[in-house]
């Protein structure tokens, strides 16, 4: 066998220490790659944390007092929503509330609006229908007619932006036990003599029917509570004593026929009369009978989410308001 050359040999040695030094640093990097891998730590899952009821109940009122003040916003709603809870099922805090809300002082009447205000949804208002809280609001509301100046009725624009903070809340908080409860407690509470009437409505009884008229047919905050009076029999007595309605709107007590703009009858209406009774009068002759006929108007008071009904019906003459 021929020996080797010293070139060859030179040749050998360069390639495998060549070899050596890739399998090192292939080495090295895998050890280091692996060292990197192992010493991350990796994120841990967060898990959602709930506050049971046992906890709620064992925070005292000190310690959700400094909650309160605490600089996180989530930290603060949970703990008004404790607070909240706690006060909606103590009797004698709700109390407390409808005394401050009854109260001539106009401050500690706002106070106790805002705060039974945040208290309520949809779901809690009927812990408060009771008759002490529709007497409170509507106090309230009685005391609201001389705390500011209230704007005249405009036919085509709702002013409830401008009402002060206290009769916003009110009327809100009443709006929603109308809708759950319907309008029985605001009629025993005296809400149209005590607040409705002393709306400026008008400065005449025609202006003040023909504008609270009107009102009825608007998309008003107002309507949440108006409306039901006006469909509610001894309701709509309330308003026919406050003068924003007409006495022909008086309901009686055996059903009649009433003419509509063609003159033909419909049977079923239970009004004793509209804006114009329903029957002609001994003087009028059928001339004048067949004016007013004529004359008279159908409005329907309907939103679309029941059937129709003869509530729903207004009639109004024309020639009334001349």
């Amino acid at each position: 066998m021929a020996a080797l050359t010293p070139a060859t040999k030179d040749l050998l040695f360069i390639v495998g220490l060549g070899l050596t030094a890739s399998a090192l640093v292939a080495t090295v990097r895998r050890m280091l790659l692996f060292s990197r891998d192992a010493s991350i730590i990796p994120p841990s899952e967060n898990k959602p944390s709930y506050i049971t009821q046992d906890v709620e109940d064992s925070l005292k009122l000190g310690t959700l007092d400094k909650l309160l003040d605490s600089p996180n916003f989530c930290i603060q709603e949970t703990t008004a929503i404790i607070i909240c809870e706690r006060a909606l099922h103590d009797g004698t805090t709700i109390d407390a509330l409808l005394w401050h809300i009854a109260q001539p002082n106009h401050d500690l009447r706002e106070k106790g609006i805002r705060a039974l205000s945040m208290m309520l949804n949809s779901s809690t208002v009927k812990i408060i229908n009771k008759p002490s809280t529709y007497a409170a609001l509507v106090k309230s509301l009685e005391y609201s007619v001389t705390d500011y100046e209230h704007n005249g009725y405009d036919l085509d624009w709702d002013n409830w932006h401008l009402r002060d903070i206290a009769e916003q809340g009110c009327l809100m908080i009443l709006g929603q036990l109308v809708d759950k409860y319907g309008i029985e407690g605001v009629v025993k509470a005296r809400f149209v003599e005590r607040w409705l009437a002393k709306e400026p409505w008008g400065d005449t009884d025609e202006e003040r029917f023909f504008f609270f008229a009107e009102s009825l047919r608007k998309n008003y905050r107002l309507n949440e509570i108006t409306v039901p009076l006006f469909r509610d029999r001894i309701g709509r007595r309330q308003l026919i004593k406050a003068k924003l309605i007409p006495h022909q709107f008086e309901m009686g007590t055996r059903q009649r026929d009433t003419r509509m703009i063609n003159g033909e009858s419909t049977a079923g209406e239970d009004f004793d009369g509209m804006f114009v009774e329903s029957r002609r009068r001994r003087d009028q002759s059928a001339e004048d009978d067949r004016i007013r006929r004529r004359n008279r108007e159908a409005m329907v008071l309907n939103d679309g989410t029941r059937p129709l009904g003869r509530d729903d019906i207004i009639q109004r003459d024309s020639t009334f308001s001349r």
